[in-house]
């Protein structure tokens, strides 16, 4: 009985709240109301405050040459290249090749749109085609015209596309970019749901030190890992294969030593370890394209061949006496030189001269760099003997054909032969001595 009584005066208490409230308590009820269906049908409408991605890459590049990953977050292109370096249809639905490898009839998708909404028609497109005639036959065909034929071009095709060179054709806007001469120093891009930041530095040094200021929370794709041992758990480090690029130490060929193909061939013999805790590299292609060519001569370190080739160079070209040899590099690869100097210098009797080179001077003898590999296997700009960018000033009659054999066959089949023999006279003529590809390591702050 005295527990009925107890439970019943705080009832009372509250049904005479309510019945002196009423009128108060049934306005906020329907404010309450209000304001959730308000929430539920507006809220969804407002703008949202959007993730900001903040990334340092390491590297000098012009708006024309960015890296392709970040391209493509600007802008798609019409055919786009897969890691194998195979072509595949991107903002292009289909193509037809005629007229002898020479006009090129490409159909879009009709479901593609630009940044600012509109349809992607074939008028709105232009591209930097050198020697290519563009014609816009109908909306959703464009046609390329080139004097020859020339078997990467549906690869050019992956380049960006713009519209009136302002609105893209990728999930992000560029939003703001800054620029140090011909060079870009910041690139932001404006997403739907998330804005990026692209920083760009010089070197592996300034990159860290960005990141240590809190100038950027990712740096990517990285070949050296700059972050010290003692730096605690604040930050996540991932790695992964640099399958399109390689390490390796280009020799010039135009000089007087270096010209001997026996010599070259024994400095590549006598370097004990070609890829330390990496993937070897084998030759000027990445092992992931589909005219990689695994058969080629290996250079497996071997100090007898070594010794016996450098006796033949000697003897060929009346090289007498101990040799000096100039090895130049960056700072971030300095400690891989200095160990490959001291293989050499126990096998043979050479000195080595390491030095910490800022730019490739004319007259080097030997350099320890990495080198990007183009996702198609055409590297007539690399190693053809009238190429100006052809750093060993490499030069084979046998090889020169090849690339321009390459460039000229469309056909897949035909034209992995051809590299298949590119690769194996190049290697075994040893312009560069190829190490690895190398470890990418990506830093996250967490």
């Amino acid at each position: 009985m005295r527990f009925t009584r107890s439970f019943r005066k705080p009832l009372w208490i509250v049904k005479s709240f309510v019945e002196k409230h009423k009128r108060l308590i049934g306005l906020a009820a329907l404010v309450g109301a209000v304001i959730f269906l308000a929430a539920k049908n507006f809220l969804p409408l407002l703008p949202k405050i959007k993730s900001e991605k903040r990334i340092g890459i390491v590297g000098q590049y012009s708006f024309e040459n960015l890296p392709y990953e970040i391209s493509q977050n600007i802008s798609r292109g019409l055919t786009k290249l897969d890691e194998t370096g195979v072509v595949q249809p991107d903002i292009a639905k289909n193509w037809e090749i005629l007229e002898e490898e020479t006009l090129y009839r490409v159909h879009l998708k009709p479901d593609s749109f630009w940044s600012d909404g509109t349809p992607i028609i074939s008028s709105d497109i232009s591209l930097n085609l050198p020697d290519v005639e563009i014609r816009h036959p109908e909306p959703y065909v464009i046609e390329f015209k080139l004097k020859e034929s020339y078997a990467p071009f549906l690869g050019l095709l992956s380049q960006s596309l713009w519209k009136n060179h302002q609105f893209g054709a990728g999930q992000f806007s560029i939003k703001n970019i800054k620029q140090r001469g011909p060079t870009i120093s910041q690139l932001k891009l404006s997403g739907r749901e998330n804005n990026l930041t692209y920083r760009f530095y010089a070197s592996y040094e300034s990159a860290w030190l960005g990141f240590k200021l809190g100038q950027v929370d990712t740096l990517s794709d990285l070949i050296v890992n700059p972050l010290p041992k003692d730096w605690g758990d604040s930050v996540n480090l991932s790695t992964d294969t640099g399958w399109h690029q390689y390490l390796g130490v280009v020799f010039n060929l135009t000089d007087p030593m270096l010209s001997s193909k026996p010599l070259r061939q024994a400095l590549a013999y006598a370097i004990k370890d070609k890829a330390p805790n990496q993937v070897r590299a084998l030759s000027p292609l990445s092992p992931r394209s589909w005219a990689f060519n695994a058969s080629v001569k290996p250079y497996e370190f071997n100090p007898d061949q070594a010794r016996e080739l450098y006796d033949r160079a000697t003897t060929e070209a009346t090289i007498s006496g101990e040799l000096t040899i100039a090895l130049g590099t960056s700072q971030s690869f300095l400690p891989r030189a200095e160990a490959i100097a001291a293989s050499w210098q126990e096998i043979l009797p050479v000195k080595v001269d390491v030095k910490i080179i800022n730019a490739i001077e004319p007259n080097f003898q030997a350099i320890l760099i990495a080198q990007e590999i183009p996702l198609d296997p055409d590297q007539h700009a690399l190693w053809h003997s009238t190429q100006p960018t052809n750093l060993s000033h490499f030069s084979d009659l046998r090889v020169d054909k090849l690339l321009e054999d390459g460039r000229k066959i469309s056909d897949q089949k035909e034209r992995r032969e051809i590299y298949l023999d590119f690769q194996r006279f190049l290697v075994e003529e040893t312009p560069v001595v190829f190490l690895e590809h190398p470890t990418t390591y990506t830093i996250n702050r967490k």
